[in-house]
């Protein structure tokens, strides 16, 4: 990496090299079909439980037990993924979170917004919050629920 472009990732992540990392890891993530593929299946597999809840806000629904071990499984796929990347890199995953939190802190900071991988970073995030992956698995019943062909009235 040269010099300037160091300081410029400095400037924005705060640890340079880790930030650096980060970078990477979107780009290899965005890359890697298989990444997203696993996500989405288990969206897919189990958004069928949300449906219920669509159209609903998220305070009017019933969290159940069963929701939030779901949500669980699902952390730990997307964990598993992104820790193998950032161990093998020689960083530990709270650390690469702890960047991804500071990052985002930083929104209003210009130089970040224009980052190619903000979308990672705000992906990262949202898939630990249980409210937004909430609201990912109702709005993936609803889209699941529109794509099935409606039976004739007659």
């Amino acid at each position: 990496m040269h010099e300037e472009e160091k300081n410029v990732v400095e400037e924005v992540w705060g640890d340079a090299e880790l930030g650096a990392v980060l970078r990477e890891a979107a780009a290899k993530w965005a890359a890697n079909e298989g990444y997203k593929r696993a996500l989405e299946t288990f969206v897919l597999d189990h958004c069928v439980d949300f449906a219920e809840h669509v159209g609903c806000s998220f305070e009017s629904c019933e969290h159940s037990l069963a929701y939030n071990l779901l949500h669980e499984e699902y952390l730990c796929l997307f964990e598993k993924q992104i820790e193998k990347y950032v161990k093998k890199e020689g960083y530990s995953a709270v650390d690469f979170f702890a960047e991804c939190r500071a990052s985002i802190d930083d929104y209003g900071c210009a130089l970040f917004e224009e980052h190619d991988e903000k979308w990672f970073v705000e992906t990262l995030l949202a898939a630990t919050e249980y409210q937004t992956w909430f609201g990912m698995m109702v709005e993936a019943a609803d889209k699941q629920k529109q794509a099935q062909p409606q039976p004739d009235r007659k």
